[in-house]
């Protein structure tokens, strides 16, 4: 049954996914327009899973893209500040861990937060700003948080 479920979801745009939220399967490699923030190039488990959009608050826009690759999710989008536009992308590694994360916190569609995450370090990120605007991190803007705090701490 659930072979026919995704072409006949595909063929009709959108399906049910239990009280009254809505999903549709998306491609990444064309996602849909206005989607918001397109995940980095370099976040490959988000081009080669099965890509479901969510409208969790039943406005036609999508708030969530969850992407699964074997059955394991691997890829993340939201809109995080609920403005019906897709600003942060989180790549999880096959443990499940995160491990990236990018983020579009002026909503120019692009962006400029990177976000590195250590398994081995529960909860530490690495961020990285793109201060100028080109798309890549700026010299000397990354700062590890844990480090940060730690000495903030002292």
């Amino acid at each position: 049954m659930r072979v026919l479920a995704i072409p006949l979801c595909l063929l009709f745009a959108a399906c049910a996914a239990g009280e009254g939220v809505r999903f549709q399967v998306i491609s990444m490699e064309r996602p849909p327009e206005g989607l918001g923030l397109p995940p980095p190039a370099d976040y490959q488990p988000c081009y080669v899973g099965e890509a479901r959009g969510y409208d969790r608050n039943g406005d036609g826009k999508l708030d969530e893209v969850r992407v699964s690759v074997k059955g394991r999710e691997r890829c993340y989008g939201e809109d995080m500040n609920h403005d019906g536009v897709i600003d942060t992308w989180d790549v999880m590694d096959e443990n499940g861990n995160l491990v990236k994360r990018a983020h579009d916190s002026n909503g120019d569609g692009r962006s400029d937060q990177a976000w590195t995450f250590d398994p081995s370090r529960k909860g530490c990120a690495t961020v990285a700003a793109d201060l100028n605007g080109d798309g890549k991190p700026s010299p000397g803007s990354p700062i590890d948080i844990c480090q940060q705090l730690s000495k903030g701490a002292r």
